[in-house]
């Protein structure tokens, strides 16, 4: 009797593997939809993107640019660390963490009641004139708006904790690129997104300036965006 043939699976003669599906890739559609989820976020209501919106309301979106490059340079900041300590940033300690908590909302909470107090320009023309002439009766530098929005986007601990979970969903282990590779370009991906979603917000609220030159309007958009701003601390004080 003789023995039956050996019996092949279809598809994989000589089970030989298949080479496309041994080195997964980065796809296109995927990273496609960092972006998309990367302009959710950006867009979405913050501290920093009511502060650029604000400043740009007030004076001009050229004096809200220094906002908006310090918001960028704290983003940086949080993801080099990403990038360097992931799972110490996962793990901080719970002492560390509420240090770290209660600091932001306190800034929060200051900033909003500065901004709640703040006077609207007396002249309407005010509102609309240049940046020039905004930098020589503006009390406040560009150098003090950049570290501002330095200390606005840096002292929040959900962006910082928000990165190391929110990265690793687009990133694929065995990929013909390394890890640091992948997370280099979403990254960069991210940071331009940012910069580019600030500076668009600003000329915006730039262009809406005009239909709030009345000193009124402007008081109740302080109001608005200052009472966010406190609230924004107290949600931050009792996260957990």
């Amino acid at each position: 009797m003789r023995n039956p043939p050996p019996i092949r699976l279809s598809g994989c003669p000589g089970r030989r593997p298949n080479p496309c599906s041994v080195v997964p890739v980065m796809s296109f559609r995927l990273y496609l939809s960092f972006v998309a989820a990367s302009a959710v976020l950006i867009y979405a209501p913050g501290p920093v993107n009511l502060l650029t919106m604000n400043q740009a309301l007030r004076t001009g979106w050229r004096r809200a640019l220094p906002c908006v490059w310090g918001g960028t340079l704290a983003v940086l900041l949080q993801l080099a660390l990403t990038a360097l300590c992931l799972n110490s940033l996962v793990h901080l300690d719970t002492h560390a963490l509420a240090v770290l908590r209660w600091a932001g909302a306190a800034y929060l909470v200051w900033l909003g009641c500065k901004q709640w107090l703040s006077r609207a320009p007396a002249d309407a023309a005010a509102t609309a004139a240049p940046a020039t002439g905004h930098a020589a009766r503006d009390a406040e530098s560009g150098r003090a708006l950049f570290w501002r929005g330095v200390a606005t986007s840096g002292l929040n601990p959900k962006t910082l904790l928000f990165f190391p979970s929110f990265f690793p969903q687009f990133l694929v282990p065995n990929a013909d690129w390394s890890l640091n590779g992948q997370f280099l370009l979403l990254a960069t991906t991210f940071a331009l997104l940012f910069v580019g979603g600030m500076a668009s917000m600003a000329l915006l609220s730039h262009r809406l300036s005009r239909a709030l030159q009345r000193p009124a309007r402007m008081h109740a958009m302080n109001r608005v965006t200052g009472g966010l701003l406190v609230g924004m601390g107290a949600i931050m004080a009792g996260w957990n």
